[in-house]
């Protein structure tokens, strides 16, 4: 994590929080520094995640597509608007198939202004009614709304190049969803009488700057659009190799095979920068908040305990957040200090929050608590609940807890508290911190297993989405603001539907709250360019936070990284710490913002 990013991410939360709900004409629309007489330069190599089955689908409704999985949507489908999640202030929206936007009736109406002479990759034009479409059907189709776009209240309309887009609530903070995490389809390929998310696209058409060229189980090769409206490209191909876990990615980088990866890397320095200082960077920015995630579904998918807010809370105090930090992610990833989950730069652009520097970042919690901690600790919080200790508890023959005699766990009425940390062992990082959590819970009288997702990123993502889970570590939404990341945890009315259950969007933990629902509408009808909304921001977001610190659906155990790790051998102009000018991981929505901004060098 990148400490001076963060006091500038920090400033730009508190601009953006008086100028999220204008009329946005930014004069940063260029999509590239390229132009046509640049020679494009060598093939590009790329990862953003491991451990992902290769299929041939790039359905951009289907969050179990290859696409998403691999998080390379966007090289073919595009946003609105290209938004820097580490920028909330209007410099970090880029008008992108939109040149403006404007709110109106108390923003429940979002008339956006498309771009004119924007054709998709088989020569034919983009028009107003293939954004209208795509909003159609997030309209129709809820499981195929990806990006979470609330709920709409009429059906798009069309007047020219606007489409107006009306909501049933106001939404002004829902900017990154509805903007910048929708990607736009023709609407030819995706007729509104058909849920979009159930079908397979092996030949995806759109309008961004690459477009498929081949696949395979080991790679899939873009190539670039000749009829891209930013220009030409300034890569001759875009490469996703299939990188089987971290290790694998660390290799690729060393052999110079792989130029950019969105993975974490033990002891990068050693490992990757030292091999060759004059190429080879990395810039970790402070995102968003990883969690533990508590499946709250009834039977909490064969778990005992986790039903109860007081073990979840126990759970939160029990775990050493700076060995995870320090062993799980080398360091990269800070441990996190707030229960209500907001990050440091949240935290510093709203100071005033309870919620700060209330979770232990050490074993304080625990029976060798230090003096400096004077909050509650895991024995204190099950004891008040009615469970008893386990034998010898706090003394050098405690025994630990793996489940075999009740008399070693804490346990009410002979039921201890059990459960398994679902999480791909290709996540290296994830599984290390799956271990340690396990490690220290037993320790602390819980019987904690890991359960690896042998299937990787597609068969765990899919458990996460079905509730098909116990509990399991997951990266935060992050965003530009902190809704965003506070919607994606606890908006159950959003992110789940169907019976059974289905949350592919978010709150995985399948949390359903009205409390938090009220909070969200609140904050949603906020205009945050008055004196009174503003209020109303801060008001909401300290009762949302409240909400994640004493009911905790998801405990936060660290600040997550954006994972960014690029070599200058074939490629200039990356962002980086001296020049942030987006968030850096190999991620949509932001990867085409970058891919164009590249200068090949020369041979």
């Amino acid at each position: 994590m990148n400490l001076g990013k963060i006091a500038v991410v920090a400033a730009g939360v508190a601009l953006g929080v008086a100028a999220c709900g204008s009329t946005s004409t930014s004069s940063s629309s260029s999509s590239s520094s390229s132009s046509s007489s640049v020679t494009p330069g060598a093939p590009l190599y790329e990862e953003a995640n491991v451990g992902v089955t290769f299929t041939q689908d790039f359905n951009p409704f289907d969050t179990a597509s290859l696409a998403h999985g691999m998080n390379m949507t966007t090289l073919v489908y595009e946003p609105l608007y290209e938004m820097d999640a580490l920028n909330p202030a209007t410099s970090g929206m880029h008008p992108w198939l939109a040149s403006s936007y404007a709110f109106a009736n108390g923003g429940l109406e979002l008339a956006i202004t498309v771009k004119s002479n924007v054709k998709f990759d088989d020569g034919s034009a983009m028009s107003a009614n293939d954004v209208a479409n795509t909003f159609a059907l997030l309209k129709a189709f809820p499981d195929a709304d990806y990006s979470g776009v609330p709920t709409q209240s009429a059906a798009p309309s069309v007047a020219g190049q606007v489409v107006t887009l009306t909501f049933k609530t106001p939404q002004y903070t829902n900017l990154w969803a509805i903007l910048g995490s929708t990607y736009i389809v023709q609407a030819s390929a995706f007729p509104i009488g058909t849920d979009p998310s159930k079908g397979t696209v092996a030949n995806p058409v759109g309008t961004g700057p690459f477009m498929l060229d081949s696949f395979s189980t080991q790679a899939v090769k873009f190539k670039p659009n000749p009829d891209y409206w930013g220009g030409k490209p300034p890569e001759s191909e875009v490469v996703v190799p299939n990188e089987s876990n971290n290790n694998a990615a660390t290799e690729a980088l060393d052999s110079n095979t792989l130029d950019w990866a969105g993975n974490e890397i033990p002891s990068v320095v050693a490992n990757y920068i030292d091999l060759n200082p004059n190429t080879n960077h990395v810039w970790y920015a402070s995102g968003n908040t990883v969690t533990l995630n508590f499946n709250l579904m009834t039977g909490n998918g064969g778990a005992t305990g986790i039903g109860d807010v007081a073990v979840r809370t126990a759970v939160s105090l029990g775990i050493d957040r700076t060995v995870l930090s320090s062993i799980g992610e080398s360091g990269y990833e800070a441990a996190a200090t707030s229960a209500g989950g907001l990050n440091p730069a949240q935290l510093a652009a709203y100071p005033n929050t309870t919620y700060a520097n209330d979770l232990p970042v050490d074993a304080a919690a625990t029976p060798t608590s230090v003096p400096s901690w004077t909050g509650a600790t895991v024995q204190s919080t099950l004891e008040a609940d009615g469970y008893a200790a386990p034998a010898n508890w706090g003394t050098s023959t405690e025994a630990n807890c793996d489940g075999s005699v009740v008399a070693n766990c804490w346990n009410k009425g002979g039921a201890i508290i059990k459960f398994s940390i679902w999480d791909p062992e290709s996540f290296s990082d994830y599984w290390a911190d799956a271990q340690e959590i396990s490690g220290q819970l037993q320790s602390e009288g819980m019987d904690v297993t890991t359960d690896n997702a042998s299937g990787g990123y597609t068969q765990w993502q899919d458990a996460m989405n079905n509730g098909q889970f116990q509990t399991a570590l997951h990266w935060g939404a992050g965003g530009n603001i902190p809704f965003v990341q506070l919607d994606n945890w606890l908006d159950y009315a959003a992110n789940c539907t169907g019976t059974p259950v289905v949350c592919a969007s978010g709150d995985y933990s399948q949390f359903n709250s009205s409390a938090a629902q009220t909070a969200l509408t609140a904050y949603e009808g906020a205009d945050p360019t008055t004196p009174t909304g503003q209020s109303a921001i801060s008001s909401a977001i300290a009762t949302l936070e409240g909400i994640m610190a004493t009911q905790v659906p998801d405990a936060p155990v660290l600040y997550g990284a954006d994972w960014n790790v690029y070599s200058t051998a074939h490629y200039t102009g990356w962002p980086s710490a001296s020049n942030p000018y987006m968030d850096p991981s190999p991620d949509d929505p932001e990867l085409p913002y970058i891919l164009m901004q590249l200068k090949p060098v020369a041979s």
